[in-house]
């Protein structure tokens, strides 16, 4: 007999479809926007510049966000605001075409968009497991969808580049439609209870891990992501760049990305057993390390090399993605979902991305795009490398000392 689902049940298919709306959003633009900068004239420096105005908002604004929300168990709301912000802030890159114009389109978008992500995958997570539902297979719409809409996109945008800021807004618009019909008890959640020190609430959150997680080995899943996100970040900011000087356009682009999502498709069916047999840690360390071979194989500079790197994307992003966001949703505090989600944002969307995208826009600057690629690659796997060996060490150290 089938279980009957109960009203604040989420069923199946809504959280499909807002994974399914969250990539197809970042589809339509954020593969392009590299790309479109450098159609309207800007150097490697300056997009590097606007590339890291998100980073720094995930530093600065995104906990404020994950506080609020938090603090007032109204997860709904403080979504759907994100997402109607994101909207309204793309379209303000139709005002202006200069690095000014950017700059402030770009400052605009960050207030809103850096907390999108983690805002839904704690919605996600936490009805997943509340529902007993397979996170693999929800992710799989995001997936799925991304691999579509960036194929499609990079074709239509190679004639109207322009149209993707509108065709993004409307698509965080259905989002957050998606995200209004959500079970009512995603505004009633039980409340992070406040710190009894106030040495503790004035230091941000990546320095509060004591407060937010339960198990210690958080440390090295902070400290994988952040060598694996600088690397992801200068892979993806300057590929487009890359692209265009060596003659490509945006189908091609498009083309790459399906790729990489594509990619992520058989990853997500096996990732569970996957992490049943070696650990999500384990994984995560391996996939690091992988992620350093693949910014070797863009800085071969055609597009085969290009193509054989972004079908890469399954094995290094999806698994430290998936890997990080479910050893964080499993050792997190009650009341601290979008803190503890927020955490490992504000480590790989905030730090590590300024890393990769100032300093690698600088570095692509001095040296050119494919020894910079070389060069980053070369730092994530002998960083890849050095944690690898303090993780060894510390399971060395637990197997001797059991009860400790």
């Amino acid at each position: 007999m089938k279980r009957k689902r109960t009203r604040d049940e989420c069923p199946v298919w809504l959280l499909l479809a807002l994974n399914a709306f969250l990539y197809i959003s970042s589809a339509l633009y954020s593969p392009f926007l590299s790309a479109y900068y450098t159609q309207n004239g800007l150097s490697p420096s300056e997009i590097g510049i606007l590339m890291c105005v998100g980073p720094v908002a995930s530093v600065l604004i995104q906990p404020l966000w994950a506080r609020a929300s938090d603090a007032s168990g109204k997860a709904k709301t403080f979504a759907a605001l994100v997402m109607a912000g994101t909207a309204l802030s793309l379209l303000t890159y139709y005002l202006g075409h200069s690095f000014g114009g950017f700059l402030f389109s770009s400052v605009l978008l960050a207030l809103f968009s850096t907390s999108v992500n983690p805002m839904t995958d704690a919605i996600v997570i936490r009805n997943a497991n509340r529902c007993h539902y397979n996170f693999a297979l929800i992710r799989m719409g995001g997936t799925v969808g991304y691999a579509v809409v960036v194929l499609l996109a990079g074709i239509y945008l190679r004639r109207y580049p322009a149209a993707q800021f509108f065709l993004a807004a409307a698509s965080y618009l259905a989002l957050m439609g998606f995200v209004l019909i959500m079970p009512r008890q995603e505004n009633r959640l039980p409340v992070s209870p406040p710190s009894g020190r106030k040495e503790s609430r004035r230091k941000p959150a990546f320095l509060r891990l004591g407060d937010i997680f339960e198990d210690k080995k958080v440390v090295y899943v902070l400290a994988f992501a952040f060598v694996f996100q600088v690397g992801a970040s200068f892979c993806s900011a300057f590929l487009g760049v890359y692209a265009v000087e060596l003659g490509y356009g945006q189908s091609q682009i498009g083309l790459l990305n399906c790729i990489s999502a594509s990619s992520e498709i058989p990853i997500l069916l096996g990732i569970r057993k996957l992490t049943r047999k070696f650990g999500a840690l384990h994984l995560i360390a391996a996939s690091t390390f992988l992620m350093g071979i693949r910014l070797f194989l863009v800085s071969g500079g055609s597009l085969p090399f290009f193509m054989l790197a972004q079908a890469m994307q399954g094995v290094t992003y999806m698994v430290v993605h998936f890997g990080c966001a479910t050893f964080i949703g499993g050792c997190v505090k009650s009341g601290k979902s979008f803190q503890g989600q927020s955490v490992l944002y504000i480590i790989q969307a905030g730090l590590a991305s300024i890393v990769g995208n100032v300093l690698g826009g600088r570095l692509a600057d001095l040296a050119g795009n494919r020894l910079s690629y070389r060069l980053t690659g070369g730092f994530v796997l002998l960083a890849a490398v050095i944690v690898i060996f303090a993780l060894y060490m510390q399971e060395r150290k637990e197997r001797r000392s059991p009860l400790s």
